[in-house]
């Protein structure tokens, strides 16, 4: 992402790595496109290496000296390439780390579980009060088809799905009856509490593991040493 972002600013005007820097922090794009600050200068010096931006100029302020870079033709046929990829690519964002905390919340003391979602939620309602400032500055530069507000009504909704999800956690644990849960024997697993799981014996004899389908086409009578059909009758 970040070679796309670096790649689509040099397109506007040639720039600095600080400025890149600076502007991905002023529109918060560093947060909500996952771009760690120190990755912008080494995918720099990686763009030029390989031929996608070459210094045009220094500029010097003060003491010090600052290469200026501009995208070079190879660059902007890899940017094309890139942005149609992100274009083409389905994104679904959910809050993993949450969801593994939670399968596992019986394993912390409740105080400690309620003082850490506290926290997130402190750390959730500043970055929407964040967002909402960056919201602002970037319609000074004008919107006028509506789709940075499209985009930014969308984070809006998913930093208050996940409050709301909190408060809601926060809300319960106090009630929670002391109980945990324990991992079943393979043997027992069910494939129909998992359509992706195969079944411990496959229908029509297929033999243990193999996936029905594979029985549904015709009985299996040799399997090769990872246990996949190889012949059929």
């Amino acid at each position: 992402m970040v070679r796309l972002w670096i790649l689509g600013l040099l397109r506007k005007r040639p720039m600095h790595g600080y400025e890149i820097k600076q502007y991905l922090e002023l529109t918060r794009a560093d947060q909500w496109a996952g771009i760690l600050v120190g990755s912008i200068y080494h995918a720099i010096n990686r763009l030029e290496h390989e031929g996608f931006i070459r210094q045009q100029a220094l500029e010097r302020t003060g003491n010090r000296t600052r290469a200026v870079y501009a995208i070079t033709p190879a660059g902007e046929h890899e940017f094309r390439r890139l942005l149609a990829e992100a274009w083409r690519t389905p994104n679904r964002t959910l809050p993993s780390t949450l969801y593994t905390a939670i399968t596992f919340l019986h394993d912390l003391p409740k105080d400690e579980v309620l003082a850490a979602v506290d926290q997130q939620i402190d750390a959730l309602e500043r970055a929407l009060a964040q967002w909402e400032e960056a919201e602002a500055i970037k319609a000074r530069y004008g919107d006028a088809a509506g789709i940075q507000a499209l985009l930014f009504q969308n984070s809006r909704e998913h930093f208050q799905a996940d409050l709301r999800l909190l408060k809601a956690i926060r809300d319960r644990l106090p009630h929670l009856p002391q109980e945990t849960w324990q991992v079943p024997p393979a043997g027992e697993w069910s494939a129909n509490d998992n359509p992706h799981l195969d079944p411990p014996t496959g229908r029509r004899g297929a033999p243990a593991g193999l996936p029905a389908r594979a029985a549904e086409r015709g009985r299996i009578t040799k399997v090769n040493h990872k246990g996949k059909p190889t012949k059929k009758e």
